[in-house]
């Protein structure tokens, strides 16, 4: 069964209903997320914190040396000892005023399941937060790296309860920030429409208990920073357990080369990207690319 990221991503190519990026607009985008990243690893490396590419950004690190030609976001991940002291930096303006950022909290809802970095002064708006309440400009994505149970009937109890967990985050996130743009787009495809209704009114029965709290559920279930036999990270494109790997292919982390900067990488990126993606030196055809759902774009000024 394909999922709704393939679902819409097919879509996509068939229909023109999207914002379409200029090649200017994507060049300057990469520029600034360049930017936005050398201020996070900097930070990082003058605390001794092991922030490394991650995702498709790796993939582009390792088969183009920088981004993938069609892409135009930045993933990095960071072990989760490390990600709670970068938590706690940023939150003390070590990473200075021009960024903010979210994160699942007690007190406090966030975007996302992970720690999202935005740039103030520009505004990226996608189909899913036309109407939320959260900072809406350029980011990047950081991903905790959780350690895991050594048994492996207990990883994978764990796994299953944490993807529970995570798609409450994502049902309650439906149904309590709906858009028309959303639902128009989501109509185009009876299965993407089905789907919808099925997880807005999932959203909507679940979410008697606020959502806040079930980000804050999802995150303190999935953190562990043990040092153990096998990684994960939960919030990563293949969830719990299709992330696990071995702590060794993650750290200690190695060098490599973006956009003509030097960048972290896992220790194994190989051993990464093809649990990630099979033969990732292969180019996909155009129909299996991903596109991101661009409703509103500002950049900041030169």
């Amino acid at each position: 069964m394909k999922s709704d990221s393939e679902l819409m991503n097919e879509l996509a190519h068939r229909t023109n209903y999207l914002r379409e990026m200029t090649q200017d607009e994507s060049v300057r985008i990469k520029q600034i997320l360049v930017q936005m990243y050398v201020d996070v690893q900097n930070l990082c490396d003058r605390h001794g914190l092991r922030l490394m590419l991650g995702g498709g950004s790796c993939l582009g690190a390792v088969r183009h040396k920088g981004f993938i030609p069609w892409d135009d976001d930045l993933d990095a991940m960071i072990p989760r000892q490390d990600y709670e002291e970068l938590v706690r930096l940023i939150t003390n303006g070590e990473l200075g005023n021009k960024y903010e950022f979210s994160i699942p909290s007690r007190s406090q809802e966030s975007a996302n399941t992970f720690m999202k970095i935005y740039l103030k002064g520009s505004e990226y708006i996608d189909l899913f937060n036309i109407n939320t309440p959260f900072p809406k400009g350029l980011f990047i994505d950081i991903f905790a790296i959780d350690s895991t149970p050594e048994l492996s009937l207990l990883r994978k109890i764990k796994g299953l309860i944490s993807n529970g967990l995570e798609f409450c985050c994502i049902l309650t996130l439906y149904a309590k920030y709906p858009s028309k743009e959303l639902k128009e787009y989501m109509q185009q495809d009876k299965q993407l429409w089905h789907r919808y209704n099925v997880k807005y009114v999932l959203g909507k029965i679940i979410g008697i208990i606020p959502r806040r709290i079930w980000l804050w559920w999802f995150d303190r279930f999935a953190y562990s920073d043990k040092e153990t036999t096998y990684w994960t990270i939960p919030t990563g494109r293949k969830y719990y357990n299709g992330e696990l790997m071995p702590m060794k292919t993650f750290v200690p982390i190695t060098d490599g080369t973006f956009e003509g900067i030097t960048v972290h990488l896992p220790a194994n990126y190989d051993a990464y990207l093809s649990n990630l993606y099979g033969n990732y030196m292969r180019i996909p055809p155009i129909e299996k690319r991903e596109r991101h759902f661009i409703h509103k774009l500002t950049l900041p000024k030169l």
